[in-house]
């Protein structure tokens, strides 16, 4: 047995060996689970796309399917301030679907990302299901759900909303303007901004995949914390209500306690200034929009 193997074996008995409480702490309730290999710290999330749930085929090419299905899970990097490193992808399709064309959308967004499709599965089935496994390095402190604090300031990545228009009138068969088609099709996981504000001392993340007011429940509710918001950056052509509980834009909303740092930060890495948009408060109970309260509206699985 070679050394390598021996430190291999010794790494999963250690492992096997923690209670089943310590690893459910470490892996629920965040974006993605942080997990220790040796003298590194892999940062793991899966996530599937299944037809009629979570796309349309009658207004998704194949490819644009597997493009997204690797960005949501590049997202969930993004949260915990990881860089992706490795994806695998399982595909059920029906016999005729163009598996190529999907396999194609998966392998140039993981390109775009920097990242390796290291392996997979495909399979038949009735109806198209793409799961995706994205693998990172944790090479900074992971920003976790549960880390806001009374006095950090909210921020959020980018204007919101707009996905949530384009699949209203993308299912209504009305023309649509590309601008707003990418929005849902072909968004963007923050990676570098998560690097920024882990980098400025970010307190918590998580991306906004469900909808502002659901997933600010979300780190609340994870951290034990109120909240107050100021404003809410709504995307041009999207309404409040598109903003609050539309999802699906995938900005990252963050806490921090010095605003300062964050845009300094921001501003040496050349990103988009984030937006303030409320402060974190000590009494749970208390959430709300300019002063009215903000129920967890969004897509709930």
């Amino acid at each position: 047995m070679t050394g390598q193997e021996w430190d291999e074996l010794a790494l999963i008995e250690g492992i096997s060996r923690r209670s089943t409480w310590d690893l459910t702490r470490e892996i629920l309730g965040d974006d993605a689970a942080v997990m220790p290999v040796q003298h590194a710290r892999l940062t793991l999330c899966a996530d599937a796309l299944a037809q009629g749930v979570h796309f349309d085929l009658a207004y998704w090419t194949p490819a644009e399917v597997g493009a997204k299905a690797v960005t949501v899970n590049i997202s969930d990097l993004a949260a915990m301030a990881a860089k992706p490193l490795w994806i695998l992808s399982t595909i059920a399709a029906p016999k005729h679907f163009d598996v190529e064309a999907l396999l194609l959308g998966i392998e140039r967004r993981v390109q775009d990302y920097g990242a390796h499709l290291i392996g997979g599965d495909l399979t038949r089935s009735d109806t198209v299901v793409v799961s995706v496994t994205a693998i990172g390095i944790q090479l900074l402190p992971p920003l976790r759900r549960g880390g806001a604090r009374p006095g950090d300031t909210i921020f959020v990545t980018g204007p919101l909303g707009l996905a949530s228009v384009a699949l209203a009138q993308l299912s209504q068969s009305n023309e649509i303007d590309d601008r707003t088609r990418r929005a849902l099709l072909d968004p963007t996981a923050r990676i570098e901004e998560g690097f920024a504000a882990a980098r400025a001392g970010a307190s918590a993340a998580i991306d906004i995949s469900d909808g502002l007011a659901l997933d600010l429940h979300r780190l609340a509710n994870a951290s034990g914390v109120g909240f107050h918001l100021t404003s809410v950056p709504v995307a041009q052509g999207a309404s409040l209500a598109d903003a609050l509980g539309g999802g699906e834009d995938y900005e990252l909303l963050f806490t921090a306690p010095d605003p300062d740092l964050i845009y300094a930060e921001f501003a040496e890495a050349g990103l988009a200034r984030p937006t303030a948009i409320g402060t974190i408060l000590v009494d749970r109970a208390v959430r709300n929009l300019e002063g009215a309260p903000l129920d967890p509206t969004g897509y709930r699985h």
